[in-house]
């Protein structure tokens, strides 16, 4: 069985635009039920995924409100999903306002085959 690997190039000066169109997306899929709470621990807020983030052109707020992207579950049970759906409007707000502010509208991506260990 050949499981094939491949990694998603994306160009430096279209890094922000291509994560916060990722992030928006994800967002919006929490928002609307296609996705659980979690998705915000486990595909928003890992470290491997936002300390590049920050380190690489994407501006720090954004970054610290993906951060708290990682919140929405424990606020649902703490608080219920109303709290939770209002913190959720205010980072997809964030992203989206941050996301009109960038003079390019477009991002590249490529696919790559990566090479066998």
């Amino acid at each position: 069985m050949h499981d094939e690997t491949h990694l998603l190039e994306v160009a430096a000066a279209d890094r922000e635009a291509f994560v916060l169109c990722l992030a928006l997306g994800t967002l919006e899929a929490v928002r609307g039920g296609s996705w659980p709470l979690e998705a915000g621990i486990w595909a928003l807020s890992r470290p491997v995924f936002l300390q590049p983030l920050a380190s690489g052109g994407v501006a720090p707020e954004v970054v610290a409100e993906l951060g708290a992207a990682d919140e929405l579950e424990a606020l649902a049970r703490l608080s219920g999903r109303p709290a939770a759906d209002a913190r959720l409007d205010r980072i997809i707000a964030a992203v989206g306002s941050r996301l009109s502010d960038l003079k390019e509208r477009s991002w590249y991506a490529r696919w790559a085959e990566r090479p066998a260990a």
